[in-house]
């Protein structure tokens, strides 16, 4: 209570004689962290889905985010307009296939963050990775019945030669002009 009587005839005596008076101290303890550019965001983005292609668990994808200091709805508005620029327009349509390759492994990728991830960016992350899906779908593979089909091959030379059929027939067994040391044959 002294303290606070003394405070207040303090701060009188400052304004009668014209003393300036001290600043207060900034509320709590936040600083305050300036937005990521478009850039930064698509960087720290491709690190989570990285990450997720390498195996990252929940755990792993919030402690990044903590991390870096990325909240989930700054980084949800950013996908959002990150997916309206790579999907926009009837250039996608007529893609080259290794871009349309690269889109593939982007929707997969997020399509596994989307199973991570719960809450906004989760969702919104698997809406655009099925999104890609539909519009260009993955090759189907075909069902071998279960019975995994293996490819036998011998690589002659440094491998990178083609092999015409007479390599085809020493490997059965009729002649040997490569030099390679057959003694493997079953």
């Amino acid at each position: 209570m002294l303290n606070k009587i003394w405070q207040f005839l303090k701060q009188l005596f400052q304004r009668l004689f014209g003393a300036p008076a001290q600043p207060s101290p900034p509320q709590g303890n936040n600083p305050i962290h300036p937005t990521l550019s478009d850039a930064e965001y698509e960087s720290k983005f491709m690190e989570i889905l990285e990450g997720v292609n390498a195996g990252w668990s929940r755990g792993d994808v919030a402690g990044f985010l903590i991390a870096k200091r990325l909240k989930d709805g700054e980084l949800t508005s950013w996908l959002r307009r990150f997916s309206a620029r790579l999907l926009e327009g009837d250039n996608l349509e007529n893609a080259a296939a290794d871009k349309v390759a690269s889109l593939q492994e982007l929707a997969q990728r997020l399509v596994l963050l989307s199973r991570l991830r719960s809450g906004e960016l989760g969702d919104v992350a698997g809406e655009i990775g099925q999104e890609i899906l539909t519009r260009f779908p993955l090759p189907e593979v075909e069902n071998d019945g279960g019975t995994g089909m293996v490819i036998e091959a011998v690589f002659v030379g440094d491998g990178l030669g083609v092999s015409g059929e007479g390599n085809h027939s020493e490997f059965e067994g009729e002649g040997d002009e490569s030099g390679v040391d057959r003694d493997f044959k079953k």
